[in-house]
């Protein structure tokens, strides 16, 4: 869960990977309604909907409404602002360059154990000889 100090730093705030999830669900379908995109990214109801008001809130995401009959739940539409654009592509990136580093800390630590068993398996055969 985010926590407020979390909020006032933007960098950590959009970093989060729900962010980047809810946004590319929205992006993929801007008529989703919150449950929809609740539903799809595995986070409550709630949560979605403190996050989408987060994302209007800092200029990421804005909302249209197209239903006008009255009595009616009112439907919307999630628009993309021109900032939104830029932060969807700088947390996807930004998500890639740490996905890339735990995959090179993988890589390099499974090359060392590797190592390590190969070395383990040299020193046993060695032994029965």
């Amino acid at each position: 869960m985010l926590q407020e100090n979390e909020l006032k730093n933007d960098d950590v705030f959009l970093e989060k990977e729900e962010i980047l999830n809810l946004l590319s669900e929205v992006y993929q379908n801007p008529y989703l309604t919150q449950r929809e995109i609740s539903s799809r990214i595995k986070i409550s109801l709630g949560k979605t909907n403190f996050l989408l008001n987060c994302l209007i809130d800092k200029g990421i995401l804005k909302i249209k409404s197209f239903s006008r009959n009255e009595g009616k739940l009112k439907k919307v539409r999630y628009i993309f602002t021109p900032k939104g654009i830029q932060e969807k592509m700088r947390i996807t990136y930004l998500f890639l360059k740490k996905k890339e580093r735990e995959y090179n800390f993988i890589k390099e630590h499974w090359e060392k154990l590797k190592a390590q068993i190969d070395k383990i398996e040299k020193d046993q055969s060695e032994l029965k000889t």
